[in-house]
């Protein structure tokens, strides 16, 4: 009986086999699939789902050495590290170990089939990362205000919809994974401490300004009763009285001082303006929460990320 089924495997088609190693490869990946996005839909995001979905994808990957199915497990293993709750320390280590070597096995395999796969070239290196403007159709969130900025090594990309999956076919995060639009404590007490230096010496300089102008007020009115006082001598044709005299003379040295002040004050009024208006307009504005957005994304045709600013 043993020799029989020996000689049935012997006498087997090749085609039958590889076809069976096929079907069993997508039974592999479909499960994985089904496991990711379960994962996904649950609102705990539960890691024993993450789990089948790495250990499918992985074994589909053994079995037909395609990269495209490592791929889909180390997609899982970030989608596990960026939303999944762990029970302690040890199991996100763990986890973070695994997506390690599913690194070091995709730039083997690159180096070894001198082909390139989602993480590395086809000499095992990781791509240089390339800027490509998106064009208003292909932005995440088509807004009037949005700036859509792509950065990766692909050389397209596909942001998700609204309404979509929060993970797509090329097993990458399209959600927000972290919001940088948050000022450090540092700048927000420089900026208003620029904003009130700057408020303080604007103020201080126009009620200076203020003052001087008062000072020249008074100025032409003493300049004015010296002419008064001088006038009415050469209309009578005489000498000052002694007490005209004592007036102007008087008159005479408060419009002296009067200049002096005026001058001064005056001076430092506009330099007390022009540094408050100078730490105004040179302060650094803070931008309000949610100003820009980075969304990851990667795949067979290369990773990168979707940076989102809004004005």
């Amino acid at each position: 009986m043993l020799k029989m089924y020996l000689c049935s495997l012997l006498l087997a088609d090749p085609v039958d086999a590889a076809a069976s190693d096929a079907d069993q490869t997508a039974a592999f990946a479909t499960a994985g699939e089904a496991h990711l996005r379960r994962a996904m839909e649950a609102k705990d995001h539960p890691l024993d789902e993450f789990e089948g979905a790495h250990k499918n994808f992985e074994s589909a990957y053994l079995l037909a050495d395609d990269a495209q199915y490592l791929c889909r497990a180390l997609a899982s293993a970030d989608l596990a590290l960026h939303s999944a709750a762990f029970h302690d320390e040890q199991e996100r280590l763990s986890w973070e170990e695994r997506r390690r070597e599913d690194l070091n096995r995709l730039r083997d395999d690159a180096k070894e089939k001198q082909q390139a796969n989602c993480r590395f070239d086809a000499e095992g290196k990781p791509p240089p990362p390339r800027v490509a403007v998106l064009s208003e159709a292909d932005a995440p969130e088509p807004s009037p205000s949005t700036v859509p900025i792509s950065t990766g090594a692909s050389s397209t990309s596909e942001p998700a919809s609204p309404g979509a999956s929060p993970y797509s076919a090329s097993g990458a995060a399209t959600g927000p994974v972290s919001e940088l639009s948050r000022p450090s404590a540092m700048t927000t007490r420089r900026v208003r401490a620029k904003t009130v230096s700057g408020s303080v010496l604007t103020a201080a300089g126009i009620g200076l300004l203020g003052g001087a102008a008062i000072v020249v007020g008074l100025e032409v009115q003493r300049a004015r009763e010296m002419q008064g006082l001088v006038g009415d001598a050469l209309a009578e044709q005489r000498k000052f009285t002694p007490a005209e005299d004592h007036r102007f003379h008087e008159l005479k040295a408060e419009l002296l001082h009067g200049r002096d002040v005026a001058i001064g004050v005056g001076v430092a009024g506009l330099v007390s303006v022009g540094a408050g208006v100078a730490l105004l307009a040179t302060r650094k504005k803070t931008r309000r929460a949610g100003a820009y957005a980075v969304h990851p994304y990667g795949g067979p045709q290369g990773v990168g990320a979707v940076v989102r600013l809004r004005f």
